[in-house]
């Protein structure tokens, strides 16, 4: 079985499609745990209304506001599934997703498996051959592969790695992935893209708008990666000096959308 879960914030407008997405998905074998991070909208009102009239149970958790790390470890202590996986209140995932990875993950043996987002709407029409990729952890610290939306994790491999850190606000999630590719190479579907978000990664709403603050993220990010001796010394500087240099080119990006509007 695999548990979803879904943590939200003041989602009243949003978590509609997101859950329509998982009781629309082609597997059929899941729990939905969702768990409220202190919302002060309807956001409660507005999931009970949703499940009003579904033959379907669902745990709902409610929490003061503590972050996303938080809210998602929660979830997996309320976990009964082999398997989580992670949906934010404002995504939506194809209707074959958990399918897709449910059948790569029983075929390969994979304890973790990540898959592409779009920004459009799904073509169910589209044949699409699965591309699968493995990476390292040398190169996920080159450039982040996975979002959280798309991944799907064992949920002992996940106990084993301790869960988010709830210390850590921004690059919380790529922390956890960094850590789960130094004990073993992280798998992702390439293709078919299976989930969709709603706002551009960087530069948009919500903590991603807080360029400056994901960009501290990721150099704190690296300096608790030099600190575990996971990097040396040239490693870590050439990849502060790479770091700020994506986040300047993403400022600069964000500046020049802004002046065409």
């Amino acid at each position: 079985m695999v548990s979803i879960i879904i943590p939200c914030y003041n989602s009243a407008t949003t978590i509609y499609r997101s859950l329509e997405s998982v009781v629309n998905q082609t597997y059929t074998d899941f729990e939905i745990i969702i768990v409220d991070d202190g919302s002060t909208d309807n956001t409660k009102d507005v999931i009970a209304v949703f499940f009003e009239d579904l033959n379907l149970e669902y745990t709902y958790i409610y929490q003061e506001n503590r972050g996303p790390s938080v809210a998602r470890n929660r979830g997996v202590e309320n976990a009964s599934g082999e398997y989580i996986a992670f949906l934010d209140s404002d995504d939506t995932w194809h209707k074959d997703k958990l399918s897709i990875q449910m059948k790569l993950i029983e075929e390969n043996g994979l304890n973790f498996l990540g898959s592409t987002y779009k920004y459009n709407e799904f073509n169910y029409n589209d044949k699409v051959d699965i591309v699968l990729k493995k990476f390292t952890f040398k190169q996920l610290l080159l450039k982040t592969r996975f979002s959280t939306p798309g991944v799907i994790i064992k949920k002992d491999f996940f106990l084993s790695l301790n869960g988010f850190d709830t210390n850590m606000k921004y690059s919380e999630d790529n922390d956890l992935w960094l850590r789960a590719a130094l004990k073993e190479d992280l798998n992702l579907v390439v293709e078919p893209r299976l989930f969709r978000l709603y706002k551009a990664v960087y530069g948009s709403a919500g903590l991603s708008s807080h360029m400056y603050k994901m960009y501290k993220g990721e150099l704190y990010l690296l300096k608790k990666i030099k600190y575990q001796k996971n990097i040396n010394i040239l490693e870590y500087i050439f990849l502060n000096i790479f770091v700020t240099i994506k986040f300047l080119r993403r400022l600069l990006i964000n500046i020049k959308k802004r002046r065409l509007k």
